[in-house]
């Protein structure tokens, strides 16, 4: 049974590089909002998010720089989320 992604939004920490870059990258082709959640972009992850920044046709991509080993950062990254998207379901 598969499962739609449309319209969900899911927090990729990690998601400045390498293969959750490309996980971010799949979940946004599957209409999936993420939230970018990294000490810092890579040049390529940040055209990913500016090109998924604002358009409201498809589905948005927002950068919050997480230290995930700093509480205090988590909860910004959570809140980042709800703020931008009514919350995380991923």
């Amino acid at each position: 049974m598969a499962t739609s992604l449309a319209g969900k939004t899911a927090i990729v920490t990690g998601a400045g590089s390498g293969i959750n870059l490309a996980f971010a990258r799949l979940l946004l082709r599957k209409q999936c909002n993420v939230v970018f959640a990294d000490l810092a972009l890579r040049p390529e992850a940040k055209e990913v998010v500016a090109a998924h920044s604002s358009s409201p046709s498809r589905a948005r991509a927002v950068f919050q720089e997480t230290n995930v080993r700093e509480w205090p950062q988590l909860e910004r990254m959570f809140h980042t989320a709800s703020k931008e998207f009514g919350g995380a379901d991923i």
